[in-house]
């Protein structure tokens, strides 16, 4: 084999590698972004969570609070309550039936 031949053939060699070194530079980049992008997409699905199910606990406080402030109102003024769901069934039957 010529001397030529061999340098060039040593030089294609240095070549793959150098080329072979980036590729595994970037794959390494690229899963090194796919792993923080995954934990930050698992951050935000747990605050996601935790924000829901607070909203949740908070929703169900406030409409228990609702009805215990109903069931109050009608435990004190029976009467009142009778006339007003009287009211409300009427106009509600009366939009029903046009």
């Amino acid at each position: 084999m010529p001397l030529g031949d061999k340098e060039s053939g040593g030089f294609g060699f240095s070549q793959a590698t150098e080329a072979v070194e980036k590729l595994r530079s970037v794959v390494e980049q690229a899963s090194q972004s796919i792993r923080e992008l995954t934990q930050a997409s698992e951050q935000w699905a747990q605050t996601a969570q935790e924000r829901a199910t607070e909203m949740a606990k908070e929703l169900r406080a406030q409409s228990e609070r609702a009805v215990g402030t109903v069931t109050e109102q009608v435990e004190h003024n029976p009467l009142t309550s009778l006339a007003i769901a009287f009211a409300v069934g009427f106009l509600v039957a009366s939009v029903t039936r046009r």
